[in-house]
């Protein structure tokens, strides 16, 4: 991509700059915009904020379904034991009524009972119950932080005061996250259901995706600040092909690194999550 040189003008104070255009603009007008001002920034910054806590709020709740998955699908494997049991059990009681204490039967009842105290045995060491309860837990912890942040992003009030409270609780959140990370394990079949949800160090991607957008923001704003310098002298620019050439250019730059810093966002792993947490897909039943 085709973008504007370096710039003498990136150590100028930004908030110094004036708004570009005016009555004697021509046909620059329609390029001309007022986003370099100190407010503009601030709005920038509330959406960047915002757009953070989408993110976190997906990530938040995908690994809450996640640990709710796994959940179920343990109270499954529990509800499953408990009916084979019943299963067989019931065939240690009735085989031998139906067949008359054929010897057959006598094998086919100790059998039978060898595969019920097995499954007895195994489903007292598996602890599928303390598991439930531990996965339940994990669940909930992650829903809570996130109705935490949801309440602070729907309050109606938008000013500093309700901005500066959604970046400490996002930063409270960070703090929640990470502990919760190293107290409990992550089932190992989830790195290959859900491999990004699973391994993601969300944060860690919230900044490198910040620190690009940081990087093209400041390109962008040493080229509005230019256009504005040689906008305030636009008689001068219209007599001179080369500053007319150059001010054309720093107009296709500046729209190009618009569209450049837009693309930088959240949208990709924001739909990997939900799709990753659509593919695995809680089928609920009377055993569940």
């Amino acid at each position: 991509m085709q973008t504007a040189p370096e710039l003498t003008f990136e150590d100028i104070p930004i908030e110094d700059c004036e708004n570009y255009g005016g009555s004697n603009n021509s046909i620059y007008d329609s390029n001309s915009d007022s986003d370099c001002g100190s407010s503009d920034y601030e709005s920038s910054s509330q959406i960047d904020l915002i757009n953070e806590l989408e993110v976190i709020l997906t990530y938040l709740s995908c690994r809450a379904y996640m640990f709710l998955y796994y959940s179920r699908i343990t109270n499954i494997k529990a509800n499953t034991i408990y009916i084979l049991s019943l299963l067989f059990s019931g065939i240690i009681i009735f085989v031998p009524l139906l067949t008359n204490y054929e010897e057959w039967a006598h094998i086919l009842v100790s059998i039978f009972g060898g595969l019920t105290s097995a499954i007895i045995v195994y489903g007292k060491h598996t602890k599928y119950d303390l598991i439930i309860q531990k996965y339940v837990g994990i669940h909930n912890v992650y829903t809570n932080v996130e109705n935490e942040l949801a309440a602070v992003k729907s309050a109606n009030t938008y000013n500093v005061d309700k901005y500066r409270l959604l970046y400490e609780k996002i930063r409270v959140a960070e703090v929640k996250i990470v502990e919760m990370k190293k107290q409990y394990e992550i089932p190992p079949s989830a790195y290959i259901l859900f491999p990004l949800i699973s391994t993601v160090d969300i944060f860690s991607h919230i900044h490198k995706i910040e620190t690009k957008r940081k990087i093209c923001s400041k390109r962008l704003a040493s080229v509005r600040y230019e256009i504005r310098i040689m906008v305030s002298n636009l008689e001068s620019v219209k007599n001179d092909a080369k500053q007319k050439k150059r001010l054309q250019f720093l107009f296709d730059s500046k729209k190009k690194l618009k569209e450049e810093r837009d693309a930088i966002n959240y949208d990709d792993i924001n739909t990997n999550m939900e799709n990753e947490r659509k593919s695995n897909v809680i089928c609920r039943g009377w055993w569940v």
